[in-house]
């Protein structure tokens, strides 16, 4: 049993217990998929048999010459067309664990605060520039009979197999067991949402709210991981307009190892369908969608003992797009959650922190309540991206990335399929596993696809290209 459930945190990239020795309750659950596999989110913590404290610092800098593909200047242009910021924030984690078979957790993200806009001697929360404060996780957990009955509550990062449909911070509850063939998990949560019924506990109900739940399975098949899912949305956020999805995920990972070549791939495939009542002028709006993904990651030392290697990481992510006619009675554009496995600075996610102006989250209409919390690409997305990269002399790793994106149906982008092109020179400095500084300078040459939802001018068919340098110093502990 413990090989098996030291199998699948290795092969799903993050274990449930990150970076401590293995007990009940990292075995007793199946891995989260990480949100980002580069960037870890915390350090090797440091504690003792009952509380371990963890986490990390980050600043950050960042310079783009412009927040669109037109440099035509705005007819109001009081602040410039550039981008650029420089902020800090602080995310501690702790665990606090009564036994080996119960834990406690609370994570908390202080900013990511600008400096130009917050400020260190606001002391009324109502002041636009008082510091920023999140939670990100609060649940407990427990497991019992040899992990045959586990359980997780509260607030805690949900992700499915992919992470294209959930990959989300949420308040959920889960029941697992974990046996020699595998791991069954069930989740049910809540999403926030826009309505609220009340503010007293005895003036809300359940009748506007956002619910998901999902059943899970993970079976070790020797070097190979094969993983399914069925998560569940009902939305009731707008009136008249209630919306039930489906989403069936499977997985399937694969880790190859020896003294110099260690090998890990993952292939993701889901299918979405469900129905939004009266959204199609007075009419139910059908959902038939699908999403692939596929993620090689390779790493080969130079020579046997030694420290230098050659690194690859290559990723591809494609999703459904919607059919020529808006407002219809048929979607095909995937519910997505804005997360993927791609490499990418600018296509997709920021790798380092996550800002919301990605093109790909730009180029979508936000669905959930019209909120937010998923994102609709009709025009479909294809991204493709190659990382080639080396880590050196024990402190270096440099890599160049890669990456185009294109529509899958470019009759909803203005009859264009090129979304973009992006390259990033990412040159990283480390010592140990406590700090980091990374360079990153990205360069993407946009398509008119992205440039008919980007473009903020009377232009859309401008393609400027884009120019951002990065600099992001990490310390964990």
């Amino acid at each position: 049993m413990k090989k098996i459930m030291a199998t699948l945190a290795t092969l799903l990239t993050i274990s449930a217990v990150p970076a401590q020795a293995e007990t009940e309750l990292a075995r007793a659950f199946p891995p989260i998929p990480a949100p980002s596999i580069l960037v870890p989110s915390e350090g090797p913590g440091i504690g003792g048999a009952h509380w371990r404290l963890s986490g990390r610092m980050q600043n950050i800098f960042l310079w783009r010459n412009d927040s669109d593909f037109d440099r035509t200047p705005p007819y109001y242009d009081a602040h410039g067309q550039s981008v650029g910021l420089v902020g800090t924030f602080f995310a501690p984690r702790l665990d606090i664990m009564p036994s080996e078979r119960l834990r406690m957790v609370a994570e908390v993200e202080l900013g990511l605060n600008i400096w130009s806009l917050q400020d260190a001697d606001a002391y009324d929360i109502h002041e636009p520039g008082f510091l920023r404060l999140a939670m990100r996780q609060l649940f407990m957990e427990g497991t019992f009979f040899n992990r045959a009955l586990s359980f997780r509550a509260g607030y805690e990062r949900v992700f499915d197999l992919s992470g294209l449909f959930m990959g989300h911070w949420i308040g959920a509850a889960t029941l697992a067991t974990a046996h020699s063939w595998g791991v069954l998990s069930l989740t049910a949560g809540q999403l926030p949402d826009q309505t609220h019924e009340g503010v007293a506990f005895d003036s809300t109900n359940f009748n506007a709210d956002t619910i998901v739940y999902g059943l899970r399975g993970d079976f070790p098949l020797g070097a190979y991981l094969l993983s399914a899912s069925l998560w569940g949305l009902t939305d009731r956020q707008v009136v008249d307009q209630r919306l039930d999805l489906m989403t069936f995920t499977v997985r399937l990972g694969g880790l190859f190892e020896n003294e110099l070549t260690r090998i890990s791939f993952g292939l993701d495939a889901g299918v979405q369908y469900g129905t939004t009542s009266g959204r199609a002028a007075g009419h139910d709006e059908r959902t038939l969608a699908w999403s692939a993904q596929g993620t090689l990651d390779a790493a080969r030392k130079l020579r046997p003992g030694g420290g230098a290697k050659l690194l690859l990481f290559a990723n591809v992510m494609a999703l459904s797009g919607d059919d020529d006619h808006d407002g219809n009675e048929f979607n095909g554009a995937w519910f997505y959650s804005g997360r993927s496995r791609s490499r990418t600075m600018l296509l997709t996610e920021d790798l380092f922190r996550d800002r919301g102006g990605s093109i790909d989250r730009r180029m979508s209409e936000p669905r959930h309540g019209d909120h937010g919390k998923f994102y609709l690409l009709r025009s479909g997305l294809l991204v493709a991206d190659l990382s080639v990269g080396a880590e050196l002399a024990g402190f270096f790793r440099p890599f160049l990335t890669a990456g185009v994106g294109l529509t899958m149906n470019p009759e909803n982008a203005l009859g264009s399929r090129f979304v973009g092109f992006e390259t990033d020179l990412h040159l990283e400095f480390f010592y140990r596993d406590l700090l980091t500084v990374n360079l990153v300078q990205s360069v993407l040459l946009p398509g008119q696809a992205a440039a008919a939802f980007v473009n903020r001018t009377g232009d859309r068919q401008s393609t400027d290209p884009i120019y951002q340098i990065q600099v992001i110093a990490t310390m964990y502990f």
